[in-house]
């Protein structure tokens, strides 16, 4: 073991979010219920999130290092049997407050990280369409990409590069980011909290190309 496992926090969990494990041992903070190492992407997200210094200054470093420990051993098991996620970190993990708690830019970075939301930001209004926006369908595009989300279905289809390139790891491209910014604040909001809370059962995909 390395380092110290953290002890009780004001900011603990009594117990394992709704939804979420109730074995401690698959979490980095067990004692806190937090940062859920169950899967892949709660593994790799994990790293990312705890990455920053708002997260880690919250424990002791002796704690710090027994997460970071945690973790790493997570995303390198997984590493293994997962190689196409390695193309890009997925996901900062599962936030430490409650997804109903997280704004629209703040779901947005977990998704897609600090470089891509600001670029997100920088595209240009009029390179932004939306042809459809109804709770159950939305659909428009992005400069000359497609984008289309299909609530009752989970699934979101969109064709860019980046996208097509991080599909396992279901990442969002600055398109998509820019395509949500777009969007009623408050749907676009439930959208993204529905997303994280039911991340496996959502598809991301890309058009297949003609003649595949």
């Amino acid at each position: 073991m390395v380092g110290k496992k953290p002890d009780k926090k004001p900011f603990g969990r009594e117990g394992p979010p709704k939804g979420y494990p109730k074995d401690q041992s698959v979490y980095a903070d067990p004692e806190n219920w937090r940062y859920p190492l169950h899967t892949p992407w709660h593994a790799r997200t994990a790293r990312r999130y705890f990455d920053e210094s708002s997260n880690r200054t919250k424990y002791t470093t002796e704690e710090q290092a027994y997460v970071d420990w945690r973790i790493n051993q997570a995303v390198q098991k997984f590493g293994k049997s997962s190689p196409s996620t390695a193309r890009r970190p997925p996901p900062q993990n599962a936030p430490s407050r409650r997804v109903e708690e997280l704004s629209l830019e703040q779901l947005l970075r977990l998704f897609l990280g600090a470089t891509r939301f600001q670029r997100a930001k920088e595209i240009d209004d009029s390179l932004v369409s939306v042809s459809d926006s109804t709770p159950e369908h939305i659909a428009g595009k992005v400069k000359d990409y497609v984008v289309e989300i299909d609530v009752k279905k989970r699934t979101i289809l969109h064709d860019c590069q980046d996208w097509s390139k991080n599909l396992d790891s279901k990442n969002m491209c600055k398109h998509l980011g820019k395509f949500l910014l777009s969007l009623d604040e408050t749907m676009a909001t439930d959208l993204l909290r529905q997303v994280l809370l039911n991340m496996e059962q959502w598809t991301f995909s890309a058009p297949e190309k003609a003649g595949s």
